[in-house]
C-alpha cells in the first residue's frame, strides 16, 4: 500500500470509529443507518479527492525493482521468490492502472487500457514458465516481459527508456538462492 493510500485508510478509520458508537447504539434504525452511510460515503469521496495520485515515475521505479528481483530470483531457481515477485509486479502494474490510468503521458489513449493489454499476457507468460520449472522457458518469458515494457514505453513516446535483463542486482540485501531444505 502506498503512503497516500495508507493516509486515506487512516482517515477513513477515524471517520468510521467516530461513527461507530452511533451505528451500534440501541437507537439505530435502517433509516438512520442509511443516512449515516450516505454521509460517510460523501466524506470518503471528499477525502479521496484530497489524496493525490502517486507520481508515475515513482511507480515505474517500483516496477523496475520488481523486474530486477524477478530476474535474479528466477535465475537462482528460487521459484517461490520469483512467483512472489511476479505477483508483486502485477500488483504494481494494477496500482498504476488504477491511480494513473488517465496519465497525460499517453493521451489521448488511456494508460489503464494500454498497459493491461500489453503487460498482462507477459505477466501470465512468466507465471506459466515458472510452473514448468524450466530455466530456459523462464528466461524467454522474462525477455518477453522486458519487451512488453519497452512496447508500452514506445506507445507512451518514451522509447528511450529501454528495459533489459539486469546485469547486477539493483539491491543486494535479498538472498535469491532458494533454501536447501525446500
Amino acid at each position: 500500500m502506498n503512503r497516500a493510500m495508507a493516509c486515506l485508510a487512516a482517515l477513513v478509520g477515524v471517520v468510521l470509529v467516530g461513527a461507530a458508537p452511533r451505528l451500534i447504539g440501541a437507537d439505530a434504525t435502517p433509516a438512520t443507518d442509511a443516512a449515516e452511510i450516505a454521509v460517510l460515503k460523501t466524506r470518503l469521496a471528499e477525502l479521496e479527492k484530497r489524496v493525490p495520485a502517486p507520481e508515475l515515475g515513482h511507480q515505474m521505479l517500483e516496477l523496475q525493482i520488481r523486474h530486477d528481483r524477478l530476474w535474479w530470483a528466477g535465475a537462482a531457481g528460487n521459484r517461490n521468490l520469483a512467483y512472489f515477485m511476479v505477483g508483486e509486479l502485477g500488483e504494481a502494474l494494477h496500482g498504476i492502472e488504477e491511480s494513473n490510468g488517465d496519465a497525460p503521458e499517453l493521451q489521448p489513449e488511456k494508460l489503464s487500457v494500454v498497459m493491461p493489454s500489453i503487460m498482462d499476457p507477459a505477466i501470465r507468460g512468466v507465471q506459466q514458465a515458472l510452473e514448468k520449472k524450466d530455466p530456459a522457458a523462464f528466461a524467454k518469458a522474462f525477455d518477453r516481459l522486458s519487451a512488453s515494457c519497452n512496447a508500452c514505453h514506445k506507445v507512451a513516446g518514451v522509447d528511450f527508456l529501454h528495459i533489459q535483463r539486469p546485469r547486477t542486482p539493483l539491491l543486494d540485501n535479498l538472498r535469491y538462492e532458494p533454501d536447501a531444505a525446500r
